[in-house]
């Protein structure tokens, strides 16, 4: 159970606590205004798309005159809740959290009691949302995944069968389910036969996606696309298609993180779907800020209709405009 100590560090995936400068704690709150709340980050495990996340939440606490201290759970469910445990002891205003297991939601606002949540980055079941309690902020998984199934129907109009190869996420994370099954859903509905020759879990991972790929093409089933949940995976097909001669097929991920950008620029990946860590650090904090004073979220850009969601927008990237994504 880590605690991030900076941003810097923070940003390239170091371990410690990150701490924005508070004002202190007397001054009267009114929604909006930061002075001196403290707010409580429970990360799930440090990555390259978390940690621009958190630089921006931090970058945007000391923006608006509120506190931030960081804790990494290193993906452990006990971790994470020893966390809430601390921040409701510290008696830190709110709480914003990315939960190791959108399944133990319940169990961490049971936990937080009276301190309001703001989760991000694993989206809780709607059932576990109340507005101005218990928010989620992030960008909606199933865009991304319908974005990714659009771009291979106008790629393939004249196919009537298409052969797919899907790696996910971790199996219990809210962006996993949202992505692949938006993704099958649009596939499906275009009326095209679809074919799901190999799927499986390569948990956000590049190593884990080259060596899944490699046993793939050990198969030697034919595939006409690759579809990633995350970039991170897209870029260890990519590893391998390389390794083992194979050109041709298009890879798609999402995030546009740089390597990604990169990867569509060098003409190895074909597609991906940006995801603004930035916007979703930047939202997190003045909902969190919002939570922590007593206020509403109400007149927040984004803000669902039920109350419950803050919603930072996808947007497709390829080779047409990923210069703008750099």
């Amino acid at each position: 159970m880590k605690k991030i100590m900076s941003a810097v560090l923070t940003a390239a995936l170091g371990v410690g606590c990150l701490c924005g400068c508070g004002a202190g704690n007397g001054a009267s709150q009114t929604a909006g205004n930061g002075d001196g709340i403290k707010i409580f980050v429970s990360l799930s495990q440090a990555d390259t798309f978390r940690s621009v996340l958190i630089a921006a939440a931090q970058e945007t606490a000391e923006e608006n005159g509120a506190s931030i201290v960081v804790y990494d759970a290193e993906n452990s469910i006990e971790n994470q809740v020893a966390h809430i445990k601390q921040a409701v002891a510290e008696d830190y205003d709110v709480i914003m959290c990315g939960p190791v297991d959108a399944d133990t939601v319940l169990e961490l606002e049971a936990t937080a009691g009276d301190v309001p949540i703001i989760f991000y980055n694993s989206c809780p079941d709607d059932s576990l949302l109340e507005p101005d309690k218990y928010m989620y902020v992030g960008s909606s998984e199933e865009v991304a995944g319908q974005y990714q199934a659009e771009y291979i129907l106008e790629q393939m109009s004249d196919k009537s069968e298409i052969n797919v190869v899907l790696l996910k996420g971790p199996q219990n994370h809210s962006a996993t389910r949202g992505r692949s099954e938006a993704l099958k859903n649009t596939l499906k509905a275009s009326g095209k036969t679809i074919n799901m020759v190999f799927e499986d879990n390569a948990n956000w991972e590049q190593g884990i996606a080259e060596e899944y790929f490699d046993v793939f093409l050990q198969t030697g089933r034919e595939f006409d696309v690759v579809v990633c949940n995350n970039d991170s995976m897209a870029l260890g097909v990519i590893d391998s298609c390389k390794k083992n001669g194979v050109t041709g097929v298009p890879i798609l991920g999402i995030d546009a993180t740089a390597d990604g950008c990169a990867a569509i620029e060098a003409g190895d990946m074909a597609f991906t779907v940006y995801q603004s860590a930035t916007g979703q650090g930047e939202a997190a904090v003045k909902a969190a800020i919002a939570l922590g004073s007593g206020g509403t979220t109400e007149g927040m850009e984004g803000l669902s209709e039920d109350g419950k969601y803050v919603w930072v927008p996808f947007e497709k990237v390829d080779s047409s405009n990923v210069a703008d994504y750099k």
